[in-house]
């Protein structure tokens, strides 16, 4: 900007250091990101371009700008970058360029369709356009170093972080570095950027520099090169105080200095003086033809070109040149140097928002209207489209045919996040019952792999509206296939999305008919498939298992790859809910290997998952962890929910930190409202939160669970959910109320047939009822029993040793120790080969309570081992009530419970004594100095050797070093 770029660059040495080394890292064959973070106005587009102009010697430089009203243009960060660059290039250069990708790049870059003599009719699938994007970065990048300067990242559509998650993978040793500026407050609420950078990280190919405030001695620097005069203290102090190190914020008050003679009045607000009630007095000052132009760039919306600026504001360059200096030499508006075409932004985004403000509802339309216009002549039809809607009353022709093509655009390119956004903008434009909705179904391929993968389970409100208004227009029709698709996605929705499923089946069925009717065997099959995923999420996994049994057998028939690849997997997921672990391998196994040979990412990721999932509740943890890498081997792999499912897997395990940290993981990656899909991993994470000690993190996460899922049946979620809060109730004491909860949760798994699921929540009843819980003989009775035909259905090691421990729990209840020592010793030996080690320890300790009374010894050896194990696992609840049960067994079970707690459980007078035995003092001279008895000082030091587990002076000496104590 003049504003900021006609000042010297100050105080960002440590900065330009970390970028250029990832210029270096490029430059020798990576490609590498760079993710500048900050408030408006700290200085990022000022420090991507001074470290680009450090870096910049032999390297191609191409530019993009995401704009606020840029979220339905997809790739549209990577289509500006790419035309900007290819503008002035000759056609024959840029069909040469991109080689066998010009039909698909065509559609994208208008520079490509010039080249190619037209446009294409269609726009190229997702997969191909991703490739082609990658194609000609790294064709780019043969020629010399490339360096990709987006600026504004945060505004940026999906489809365009899709895309630079695709290069990382694509082109990993190619010489290209992106330097990204983005807000981390914005970034921080949108899910799509943050499971990219999530995973440029894992894969160690991004760098984030925190763009920070000045400090003293910058802003010194930077006071005296804009004043052009030495800098006193006071005018220092009061720069630093005003400013808060914001460069933007200093430029503004020190300009004031020079208008105004001397420092401005008290009070900087949300913008330096002469930005806040200042900026409205001084826009009244304008002339119409300068507020036209701020007008203008403020409706347009981030950075705008001078002759995307000269075609908005309708007038000629001659005419607009005195009025963009004398805007520019107010510093109300910003001159970005880009290179030789100048580019405008308003001076900052405050100002933006009161001039946009300020501008009447009819000229805000019109502006609207004729920026959309603009983009759409110059082939950017993503960002027009918004701008039309922005423009529009129900039923105008022009924003609706603008919408159409972006939806169609966006449709064929596979942005199913850009196509829901653009439906719920068709819902304010396109009156119920007019008979362009049917167009709008026109634009609806009915054949996106994302409705059938369910990837779309997030703000899909707006479109279930805009759907059920298309069918409603449809439903007297003769277009069988359009009717079909609109059902079909429907269903989907309200299965997913709105957590509908009663209501989505039967739109499935008919779906499922009006394709059969169509000739489009394939679509029937899927539409047959997704509803039998709505009775399965219903509350009945085995009409989700036979209906996929049913199309994997027609899809086989038929010869039917596509359709059999879904209903392989789903039938396989739904065999292992059901405890059917062979079948269930068998299936996922076909479906790993099917969407391998059909080279589809998602499917590869969904059907490693499953099996991940299943594997891990069969008993094979190294097995199920092994798939889940596999699952995160594809790019497409942060749309699934592949964290939250191995979150599960790892609780049930024992890995409660492992299984913490995906929860956390998958979180972090979805911020604000989680979908039904994604809100899965809330019960583990509650579970696992439990066992360590974190309550207030498992209160939020049931809470959340709640939210999302209310009392509705969806899938086992509701059972999960309520497992989860009674285990909590019994960690805070309220066991009648976990009682409840359990009994609740056990019978509703086992109703919607998730046996599996339900095993483990039997388990804790029966423990429950062990330790005084107020379960009732029938219901003891029912837990057990259910143990026992899971673990006769399964046939598994896991599940037979759930069934001994859940008996030896019941038989103490029922006061048959003897009993209930033998089938905790039966559980123990189940459990400790598979590796489930908190499974482990909670039978050793359950054969340790059967023991108490009748072999005392082996009751602590059992309890100890058990703590041992609890402690290992961070299983803080359990261990510390397994060491109550070690210290009710005299001094033996004290000093074992002693040792399991080691240093934790040392006392401030056995450190001290501990301290001064270790320093050789003898036990006579440690009484002596500390005043106690020599009796004394040996019992304490007895009891720090079993804690420490160390048997001499010497030995506590080395563990107390150790330990830093």
């Amino acid at each position: 900007m003049a504003g900021r770029h006609k000042h010297r660059f100050v105080g960002r040495a440590a900065e330009l250091a970390g970028i250029e080394q990832e210029w270096h890292n490029s430059a020798a064959g990576q490609f590498r990101c760079v993710l500048l973070l900050g408030e408006p106005g700290i200085g990022k587009t000022r420090l991507a371009d001074e470290s680009v102009a450090r870096c910049a010697s032999g390297a191609t430089v191409l530019r993009a700008h995401a704009r606020p009203l840029s979220g339905t243009s997809a790739f549209g960060v990577w289509a500006e970058a790419l035309e900007r660059h290819l503008r002035d290039w000759r056609p024959q250069e840029i069909a040469d360029l991109c080689g066998h990708h010009l039909d698909d790049l065509a559609g994208l870059v208008h520079s490509v369709a010039v080249a190619r003599g037209l446009a294409p009719r269609r726009e190229p699938p997702r997969p191909r356009l991703l490739g082609a994007i990658s194609r000609l970065v790294a064709n780019l990048a043969e020629r010399g170093p490339l360096i990709l300067l987006l600026d504004d990242l945060h505004q940026a559509d999906p489809s365009s972080w899709d895309a630079l998650a695709y290069l990382s993978q694509a082109i990993p040793d190619r010489r290209v570095l992106v330097v990204a500026t983005a807000r981390a407050a914005e970034l921080a609420a949108l899910p799509a950027p943050l499971r990219v950078l999530v995973d440029l990280e894992e894969r160690d190919a991004l760098r984030r520099v925190e763009v920070e405030p000045l400090d003293a001695r910058a802003l010194r620097e930077l006071a005296e090169d804009v004043l052009a005069r030495p800098v006193s203290k006071d005018m220092l102090d009061w720069l630093c105080d005003r400013s808060r190190g914001v460069p933007l914020y200093a430029v503004g008050l020190l300009h004031a200095v020079n208008d105004e003679g001397g420092p401005v009045g008290a009070g900087l607000r949300l913008l330096p003086e002469g930005l806040t009630e200042r900026v409205q007095v001084r826009l009244g000052q304008l002339d119409d033809e300068a507020q036209g132009v701020l007008e203008v760039v403020a409706v347009a919306g981030g950075q705008v070109g001078l002759g995307e600026l000269v075609r908005y504001a309708n007038r000629p360059l001659e005419q607009l040149a005195p009025t963009i200096d004398k805007l520019v030499r107010s510093r109300l508006l910003a001159e970005v140097e880009t290179g030789r075409i100048p580019v405008y932004e308003i001076a900052h985004p405050l100002i933006g928002e009161t001039v946009y403000r300020q501008i009447g509802g009819a000229r805000r339309f019109a502006l609207h209207r004729n920026v959309g216009r603009t983009l759409l002549v110059s082939g950017r039809l993503g960002e027009a489209a918004l701008h039309f809607a922005r423009s529009a009353t129900p039923g105008d022709d022009e924003a609706i045919q603008v919408l159409l093509d972006a939806l169609a655009q966006a449709e064929q390119r596979g942005a199913h996040r850009e196509v829901l956004r653009i439906l719920g903008s068709l819902i304010d434009v396109v009156p119920s019952g007019d008979q362009r909705w049917a167009q709008v179904a026109d634009a609806l391929l009915g054949d996106a792999e994302w409705v059938v993968d369910h990837r779309a389970d997030d703000d899909a409100r707006a479109a279930v509206s805009a759907l059920e208004k298309i069918d409603a227009v449809l439903a007297s029709g003769p277009d069988q296939r359009a009717r079909a698709a609109v059902k079909a996605r429907l269903a989907s929705l309200l299965s997913w999305g709105c957590g509908e499923p009663r209501r989505a089946a039967p739109l499935a069925l008919e779906a499922a008919r009006l394709y059969a009717d169509a000739g489009e065997g394939t679509r029937a099959r899927l539409a047959e498939l997704e509803a039998a995923y709505a009775q399965g999420l219903a509350g009945d996994v085995s009409a989700l298992r036979s209906g996929a049994a049913a199309v994997l057998e027609r899809a086989e028939s038929a010869g039917d790859e596509e359709a059999a690849l879904w209903a392989v997997g789903v039938h396989g997921s739904a065999c292992f809910y059901q405890g059917n672990f062979a079948a269930a391998e068998t299936a996922l196994r076909r479906a790993v290997a099917m969407a391998r040979a059909q080279d589809r990412p998602y499917r590869l990721t969904w059907s490693a998952m499953a099996l991940g999932w299943s594997l891990g509740y069969e008993g094979r943890l190294a097995e199920a962890y092994q798939a889940f890498e596999t699952a995160r081997s594809t790019p497409a792999w942060r749309e699934s929910n592949a964290l939250e499912l191995e979150a599960n897997v790892r609780w049930l395990g024992g890995d409660l930190a492992g299984s913490l940290a995906c929860a956390r993981d998958a979180l972090k990656q979805n911020p604000g409202r989680i979908g039904r899909r994604r809100g899965q991993c809330l019960a583990s994470l509650a579970l696992a939160a439990i066992e360590t000690g974190e309550l207030a993190e498992a209160r939020r996460a049931i809470a959340a669970a709640r939210q999302i899922y209310g009392a509705e049946t969806w899938f086992m979620a509701g059972g999960q959910t309520r497992h989860a809060e009674g285990v909590l109730a019994w960690r805070e004491g309220r066991l009648a109320e976990a009682a409840g909860l359990l009994q609740q949760a056990a019978a509703e798994l086992h109703r919607v047939g998730a046996p599996v699921m339900a095993a483990f929540v039997l388990l804790d009843l029966c423990e429950l009822s062990a330790v005084g819980g107020p379960v009732d003989a029938a219901t003891g009775d029912w837990a057990v029993a259910t143990m026992a035909a899971v673990a006769a259905d399964t046939d598994r090691a896991l599940y037979r040793g759930a069934h001994r421990l859940s008996e030896a729990w019941h038989a103490l209840r029922m006061g048959q120790p003897g009993s209930a020592a033998e089938a905790a010793d039966a559980a123990v030996a189940e459990f400790r080969p598979l590796g489930y080690a908190v499974l482990t320890a909670r039978a050793l300790v359950a054969r340790g309570a059967a023991l108490a009374d009748r072999d005392p010894r082996g009751s602590i050896v059992a309890l100890g081992a058990g703590a041992e194990l609890l402690a290992a696992a961070g299983a803080e609840w359990r261990r510390d009530l397994a060491l109550a049960r070690l210290r009710r067994g005299g001094r033996s079970g004290k000093q074992v419970a002693a040792a399991t707690l080691g240093a934790r459980s040392i006392t401030g007078r056995e450190l001290e004594v501990a301290r001064l035995g270790a320093n050789r003092l003898s036990s006579a001279e440690i009484a002596a100095r500390l005043f106690i008895s020599h009796r004394t000082v040996e019992t304490h030091l007895a009891s720090v050797y079993t804690k420490l587990q160390v048997n001499s002076r010497s030995g506590l000496a080395d563990k107390l070093a150790e330990l830093s104590l």
